[in-house]
C-alpha cells in the first residue's frame, strides 16, 4: 500500500467540498509533450491517444492506459498532472480521448458512454501490438472506470464477449466507478446535486455544439426543450446515438456491477463514503471477484482527496497513490 495515507486537508473535511476544490484549486498543469496515435475501432470509428514523450523511457517499460471522466479529455487536469508523474517514475503513459471527446470528435459519430468497453479494448489489443513486450496497466477515472471494469468483467467472464489481449494486461484501477448508473442519475436529480449536474451539462453542450458542427445525426436532434438533468441528457443524445432505446435501456446494459465478480485481473477500486456523485453504496454491496480489492476512503469526495503529506504540506492524495500502487504492481508483475 501507498506509504502515505490519505488524511484530508482540514479545511476540506467533507465530501462536497473536496469535489468542489477540483474547480478551485486547478494546480500545475505540465507541458503537453505527446505523439498522438489513431486507433481504429471495429465499427470504423476511431479514437485518439496521446503518447506522452516529454521523457525517455526504458524499451522494456511499463505502458500505462489513463482514460478521463464524463465531459473530459486527454487534457483533464488531473490526467496530465498524473501522466506527467507516471513518466518521471518510469512509465511509458497513454492519455485515451473517448468517443466525441478531445480529438477523437474528429473521427466518431457516436458519443462516448459508459459502456465502450468494446472501444477500450480496442486500445488495449493495439497496445500490445506495438509493444508486445511492455506489461500493460489500465486506469480509468468515474465513467471510465466502469468502462474499465465492464471490460475486464466480460473478458473474464466470456473469452468470445470480448477479443481481449489479457495476457499484455498486469492491472488496473478503477476510480470511482458509477458501476450501478441508474442509481447515479437518481442521485443527480436530487436538489442537493444542482450544482454538479449544472458542471456537467455545460461541459456536455459544449461537446455536443461541437459534434453538431461535424455530424448530421448530431444536426438531426432537437435542441428543445432545455436539458435539467444527467438523465434527460442521456435520454436525448447519449442513448438513442449509441443505439439504446432510451437512457434505462442504456443504464442497464451499460452497468458494470453484474460482471464484476467474472474480473480475473489484478484490480482495485478506489471508492470513497462521501462522494456526492457516486453513492458508495453502489459499490458496497458488490460481489467482487478474488483478483479485485476495494480500497475504501472517507472524506476524499468525487476525485477530490486534497489532503496533507508528512511536512503538513498540501498533496493531492489520488495522484500520489496511483502512482505508487503501479510501482508497485510493476514490481509484483516483473
Amino acid at each position: 500500500m501507498s506509504s502515505l495515507p490519505y488524511r484530508p486537508h482540514p479545511l476540506l473535511r467533507s465530501g462536497h467540498l473536496q469535489t468542489l476544490a477540483i474547480g478551485v484549486i486547478p494546480g500545475e498543469q505540465p507541458p503537453y509533450r505527446a505523439k498522438t496515435i489513431k486507433v481504429e475501432l471495429d465499427d470504423g470509428e476511431a479514437v485518439v491517444v496521446h503518447e506522452e514523450a516529454g521523457v525517455a523511457v526504458g524499451s522494456s517499460a511499463d505502458l500505462v492506459i489513463l482514460i478521463h471522466g464524463l465531459g473530459g479529455d486527454h487534457s483533464s487536469p488531473y490526467l496530465g498532472r498524473l501522466a506527467g508523474r507516471l513518466e518521471s517514475a518510469g512509465f511509458l503513459v497513454w492519455r485515451v480521448d473517448l468517443r466525441g471527446c478531445g480529438q477523437s470528435s474528429e473521427y466518431c459519430s457516436r458519443p462516448a458512454n459508459a459502456g465502450r468497453s468494446h472501444d477500450l479494448a480496442s486500445v488495449v489489443n493495439h497496445a500490445g501490438s506495438v509493444y508486445p513486450s511492455r506489461p500493460i496497466h489500465v486506469v480509468g477515472f468515474s465513467l471510465s472506470g466502469n468502462i474499465v471494469l465492464k471490460m475486464l468483467g466480460e473478458a473474464g467472464g466470456n473469452a468470445s464477449a470480448l477479443d481481449l489481449a489479457r495476457s499484455a494486461l498486469a492491472s488496473s484501477i478503477a476510480v470511482a466507478p458509477p458501476v450501478r448508473l441508474k442509481v447515479c442519475a437518481d442521485n443527480m436529480e436530487r436538489w442537493s446535486r444542482w450544482i454538479y449536474t449544472s458542471y456537467y451539462l455545460k461541459v456536455l453542450d459544449e461537446q455536443v455544439q461541437s459534434q453538431r458542427r461535424r455530424w448530421p445525426n448530431w444536426q438531426r436532434v432537437p435542441e428543445e426543450p432545455n436539458i435539467k438533468s444527467i438523465r434527460q441528457f442521456d435520454a436525448r443524445y447519449t442513448a438513442p446515438l449509441s443505439g439504446y432505446r432510451g437512457s434505462e435501456e442504456y443504464y442497464a446494459a451499460a452497468s458494470s456491477l453484474p460482471l464484476l465478480s467474472q474480473i480475473k485481473t489484478k484490480t482495485e477500486i478506489i471508492a470513497d463514503r462521501n462522494d456526492p456523485i457516486v453513492p458508495y453504496s453502489t459499490i458496497a454491496a458488490a460481489k467482487l471477484s478474488e483478483s479485485t480489492e476495494l480500497t475504501t476512503t472517507r472524506k476524499g469526495g468525487h476525485m477530490g482527496y486534497y489532503g496533507l503529506d508528512e511536512q503538513g504540506r498540501l498533496v493531492r492524495w489520488l495522484e500520489h497513490y496511483i502512482v505508487e500502487r503501479l510501482k508497485e504492481n510493476r514490481i509484483a508483475c516483473g
